[in-house]
């Protein structure tokens, strides 16, 4: 895999899985849960660089898959749970 397709598909990874939760709010009438303080796009980008690794070892597409998506899942409970926050920039 060429460097420039596995940061294009990192990007577009957390890309799609964020801006689908900002669509979600925004059609609710809510701010956005990215433009919060919360560990959301962090654990789309974590999920999406473990992707591109596990794929990069020829790991089964099936269960790189579940294994990607059960780690954004893992990190965004322990983030609700623990109150795991990222620092604002300029706030």
């Amino acid at each position: 895999m060429y460097e420039s397709s596995i940061i294009a598909a990192v990007i577009l990874g957390m890309f799609s899985a964020v801006m689908g939760g900002v669509i979600r709010d925004t059609l609710m009438n809510e701010t956005p849960l990215i433009f919060r303080k919360e560990i959301y796009a962090t654990a789309c980008l974590s999920g999406a660089i473990l992707f591109v690794c596990l794929a990069y070892f020829g790991v089964d597409k099936g269960i790189n898959a579940f294994i990607s998506a059960l780690l954004v899942f893992m990190v965004r409970i322990l983030a609700v749970k623990y109150r795991f926050s990222l620092p604002i920039i300029g706030g």
